[in-house]
């Protein structure tokens, strides 16, 4: 077989035998179903649509008929008033036929009477004569409180000046935090202006409310308010009106707005303990001026279309799980293989680089976990190779910078080691300080470096045996800035040169080259100060003796918050102390 031919075989036999475009046809072809779901809603909103607008008209037809009856009785009742005084005008005659005089009774008027005339609707009736005392009967038990009697005042006054009065109903105490509506009515006895007399009638407004809306539907919520807008009469079961202030009611404000020249129906919404809650309403007005309010919660005239939409969402639930169950074993083939492929994705991301994924379907599935298997052992290879290559320049880096300390040690024989023993103690107390693996690689390679710049010093002062000069201690003291130059043209250097150039500067802001305080210096930098100023004190110099370790560390602690920073002093005596480093000799007794 040729090498085309083989490669042709190959590809062949990575071609998906299985496309997943056939099963999401299978699932394209099920949502085809969806706009069935859409014109089922469509149908429910009409639905809702004419149901609310069926509501609202029958709502407008309660109000209007309670309106309409309560006119009637209104009516009725002034009517039964009128023919009373008719009686009373007659016998307050005398036999002649003509009027009796200023404050003398009547023959056949007495108290008597006037109790007759009260009828069980009536709870007080009063006959006011233009002279001479009332009469008046009433209910036992009946009050009348400073309210109904200026209402019975009003009555009077305009009875008398022959007008007949309806007042708007007059909330009476019955009993601890419960009241009723009291109607009062006032007719003038006696054709003439002014009367010569006023019958003033008191009914419970209840006798006519009740029997109105007693048999309404229960959701209702039904309310009349007088002409001033105050409630006098509700059917109330959800004790909606004693929660929310049915002034604030948008109902209330446009029949009131609209003052009562026509019926109304309206929706409103209203918020009790944070619910929101809405609601159709409709209003008609009495001839008093009494505005007739009836309203339903919104979702009570969807019950019809909720009792389908149950019924409907049974059947779709029923076909929801048909769909997921088909849902499910479509996504297991889907998901299980690419849940494979992210696994071993991960995995390789984590560096796990033998990681090989198995997925054993037959479509492109199969290709891609074919194909990640190929990728990941080429990325390998490549990242194997990669890794050899940067520890091999690692390597050699690491190698450069030492050679390059050492060869700085060896300008100075009072110096050999010394960069090497400083990179040791640096390494050791940046460790104490719990200071990250890329801060630590810092202190590594700025402890080695501290001295690089004493390449351009000349060798007469790095050797002389004595005291240096004013002159020479300031040629010295270039050092730092010598080498951060030098370090500045290498750009993996950045963040190392801060702990090389200013290991020289002190706590208290007296040292070089830029005179640094405290917190300004780089911690990197107070770190190898004081590893240089330990090495320093604990070898021989041209102009000191090696101190003991002990000792050196106790001078550390004595130049603390003038030289160095007393927490990295601090560390570094701790570091010591747990035996991270020991002097030269007892090492030596130790091996």
């Amino acid at each position: 077989m040729t090498a085309n031919a083989s490669k042709t075989a190959s590809e062949q036999s990575r071609r998906p035998k299985h496309k997943i475009v056939y099963w999401f046809l299978v699932v394209m072809i099920a949502m085809a179903l969806v706009p069935l779901g859409i014109s089922a809603y469509k149908l429910i909103d009409i639905g809702r649509e004419a149901l609310v607008t069926s509501q609202q008209e029958v709502q407008l037809q309660v109000a209007t008929s309670t309106a309409r009856q309560l006119n009637a009785a209104v009516e009725g009742l002034r009517g039964q008033m009128a023919r009373l005084a008719e009686g009373i005008a007659v016998l307050a005659k005398n036999p002649a036929g003509q009027a009796v005089p200023a404050g003398a009774r009547p023959a056949g008027m007495g108290q008597g009477l006037i109790e007759r005339f009260l009828g069980p609707d009536l709870l007080l009736l009063r006959y006011v004569p233009r002279a001479g005392a009332p009469l008046e009967a009433r209910q036992t038990g009946f009050p009348t409180p400073r309210p109904v009697e200026a209402a019975i005042g009003a009555a009077t006054r305009s009875a008398l000046e022959g007008n007949a009065y309806v007042g708007n109903p007059v909330q009476v105490p019955v009993g601890d935090d419960a009241t009723r509506a009291v109607l009062v009515v006032g007719v003038p006895v006696g054709d003439g202006r002014p009367a010569q007399g006023a019958l003033i009638g008191l009914v419970d407004f209840a006798t006519y409310w009740d029997p109105l809306v007693g048999g309404r539907r229960a959701a209702y919520i039904i309310y009349a308010l007088d002409s001033g807008g105050v409630l006098f009469a509700s059917q109330d079961d959800e004790g909606l009106l004693k929660r929310i202030d049915y002034r604030t009611f948008g109902v209330v404000q446009e029949c009131r707005g609209n003052r009562g020249r026509s019926a109304l129906t309206t929706e409103f919404s209203l918020v009790s303990d944070g619910r929101r809650t809405d609601y159709l309403a409709s209003c008609d007005t009495t001839q008093q001026g009494w505005g007739i309010f009836v309203q339903l919660e919104k979702k009570q005239a969807y019950a019809s279309v909720n009792q389908m939409i149950q019924t409907t969402l049974i059947w779709a639930g029923l076909a929801t799980l048909l769909a997921l169950v088909l849902a499910y074993l479509l996504a297991s083939n889907v998901t299980r293989p690419i849940k494979t492929l992210v696994a071993g994705t991960e995995a390789f991301a984590r560096g796990e680089l033998d990681h090989r994924v198995v997925v054993r379907s037959r479509n492109e599935l199969g290709t891609l976990a074919e194909m990640f298997n190929t990728m990941a052992q080429e990325i390998q290879g490549y990242i194997q190779r990669l890794a050899a290559a940067a520890q091999q320049n690692n390597e050699l880096f690491m190698g450069t910078i030492k050679a390059l300390a050492e060869a700085i040690d060896e300008k100075d024989p009072y110096t050999r080691g010394h960069s090497e023993r400083v990179n040791r103690y640096a390494v050791l107390l940046a460790k104490q300080l719990g200071m990250t693996k890329k801060e630590l690689r810092e202190v590594h390679i700025a402890s080695l470096f501290h001295d690089i710049g004493k390449i351009g010093i000349e060798d007469k002062i790095l050797r002389k045996p004595a005291v240096l000069t004013d002159e020479e201690y300031t040629t010295m003291k270039a050092h730092p800035e010598k080498g951060a130059q030098m370090l500045s043209k290498i750009k993996a250097m950045k963040d190392i040169i801060p702990g090389m150039r200013f290991h020289h500067e002190r706590w208290d802001g007296t040292g070089y080259p830029l005179k640094l305080k405290a917190e300004q210096i780089p911690m990197a930098a107070r770190i190898v100060s004081v590893a240089d100023a330990f090495d320093a004190m604990t070898t021989n110099r041209p102009y000191q003796k090696a101190m003991s370790f002990d000792k050196a560390i106790a001078r550390l602690f004595e130049l603390s918050d003038r030289a160095f920073d007393r927490r990295v002093v601090t560390a570094f005596a701790e570091s010591y102390k747990a035996g991270a480093f020991k002097e030269p000799r007892h090492e030596q007794e130790e091996q």
